[in-house]
């Protein structure tokens, strides 16, 4: 896993209970997710999903819909599979979360967190901004906030990365609600409460989508609280996979005994 092109483990945990396999926003990358990797106790393994078009992988086209990563990112996630794992989206990331939460539904996913992203069912909120000629489209990002200023303004490197970015909202206007059955997974979806963007009860009807138990929290942030209130979210993250990591121990624990009697 620690030499695969599809994950970054910031923080390594070999005794960890529970892998957290991490879904960047639009535009984002791995590195997103460092800094809640500190924050994890040592039960939790924290893995940030690179794709295509970021980072090490900025020479790779991305890819355009929620399925296709999916996809390619599903049997990635089975293979590493020696532990229970969990899923975690945030805002476009949602989108891809819940594809993997679908095709690997039958495998040992504990837990789905959803976050800054209205639920699909519900439909697109906002305009077609990808399809935006290159000055509007920046001006844009600009106002959605979650791109930095300084990346903003430096020409030659958002010409290389305006196609990703236009990949990325291109994904989660066209995503359409898959018509299935919910999965029988837990599910904590986590809102900002001054997100001008994605309100509240939007995040919240996400639990339409999943058939375990469901919590909801809401978080004094905007839509980008992930930088904001980031020990808040881990707290939440912490409280909603404690009884999984316990249980896994007790798993272990038992193994153990059967061997060895």
């Amino acid at each position: 896993m620690y030499n695969n092109k599809w994950f970054i483990v910031p923080k390594a945990k070999p005794a960890a209970k529970l892998r957290l396999f991490c879904f960047p926003y639009a535009g984002g990358q791995a590195a997103i997710y460092f800094p809640l990797a500190r924050l994890l106790s040592e039960q939790i393994e924290l893995v940030a999903v690179q794709l295509p078009g970021r980072g090490n992988r900025m020479f790779e086209p991305a890819l355009t819909s929620a399925q296709d990563i999916a996809k390619a990112v599903a049997p990635q996630i089975q293979a590493c599979a020696d532990k229970p794992f969990a899923l975690l989206g945030y805002s476009n990331g949602c989108l891809q979360a819940y594809e993997v939460a679908h095709r690997l539904q039958q495998a040992d996913v504990r837990h789905v967190f959803m976050a800054a992203r209205s639920a699909p069912q519900l439909g697109i909120q906002r305009e077609p901004i990808h399809l935006l000629a290159d000055q509007q489209f920046k001006q844009e990002l600009a106002l959605l906030g979650g791109t930095p200023q300084e990346l903003l303004a430096y020409d030659e490197l958002m010409e290389l990365m305006l196609p990703t970015l236009r990949a990325d909202f291109k994904l989660g206007y066209d995503y359409q609600c898959p018509q299935v059955n919910p999965p029988a997974i837990d599910l904590t979806s986590i809102a900002g409460r001054f997100d001008k963007d994605v309100p509240a009860e939007n995040v919240l009807a996400w639990q339409q989508l999943f058939a375990g138990s469901c919590q909801h929290h809401v978080i004094d942030g905007d839509h980008f609280f992930i930088n904001t209130h980031l020990t808040k979210m881990a707290h939440i993250i912490e409280l909603a996979l404690l009884p999984h990591c316990q249980q896994a121990k007790a798993t272990i624990a038992n193994t153990k005994a059967a061997l060895s009697g």
